[in-house]
């Protein structure tokens, strides 16, 4: 099936089978893409058009959204590379879930929180959710066991060292979150 019969509004991002079928699509129609090598199956419910061969970083982020549900949110490593703080490239989306949250993806790296907090520090984007660089930072510093506290430490001074964000503007941010205590010794050390 050629392309220009699929909806405009499933060409450019992955689409989850719900949005497929509000667009018009039925699972027929998709299996009938995926056999023409229009559409290509990312996961369970989940697919792109197969002519976008390298999905960009941002793809990636919707993708997992699409696959964890929201509230979800884009943390920790990935956020990181976002925010341009780490020289590390995840190999896997690092996506913050709710506790009882539930997905099997070998491209997703799941963190849990029982406390996740979703009305702090997480910026809204076109199609995901994903943390502050303040946030993630205070993440990365309380993950400091999954992350090492060597990650977590570099990208606070990289932070520092290239004034993108202020040190004021983390331990507000903690404040808010009720960890300043737990964070308290690293900021100081970088303030001296």
């Amino acid at each position: 099936m050629p392309l220009d019969v699929l909806p405009k509004s499933l060409r450019k991002t992955p689409f989850s089978l719900k949005e497929a079928s509000r667009a018009g699509l039925t699972k027929y129609a998709i299996e009938q893409f995926i056999r023409a090598g229009t559409l290509e199956r990312l996961q369970r419910s989940v697919y792109q058009v197969s002519e976008r061969a390298h999905m960009d970083i941002e793809d990636a982020y919707r993708s997992a959204t699409l696959r964890c549900g929201l509230p979800s949110a884009i943390c920790l490593l990935s956020a990181l590379e976002h925010h341009h703080l780490t020289d590390q490239i995840p190999a896997k989306t690092w996506v913050l879930v709710p506790n009882s949250k539930r997905v099997q993806s070998n491209d997703l790296r799941l963190v849990r929180s029982r406390t996740p907090q979703w009305e702090k520090g997480i910026q809204k984007c076109d199609g995901y959710w994903i943390t502050t660089p303040e946030r993630t930072l205070i993440d990365c510093l309380l993950a400091k066991r999954i992350m090492g506290s060597a990650v977590a430490l570099e990208a606070l001074k990289q932070a520092a060292k290239s004034k993108k964000i202020k040190l004021s503007d983390i331990v507000d941010m903690a404040k808010t979150m009720g960890v300043l205590h737990q964070i308290l010794s690293y900021i100081e050390a970088l303030s001296v």
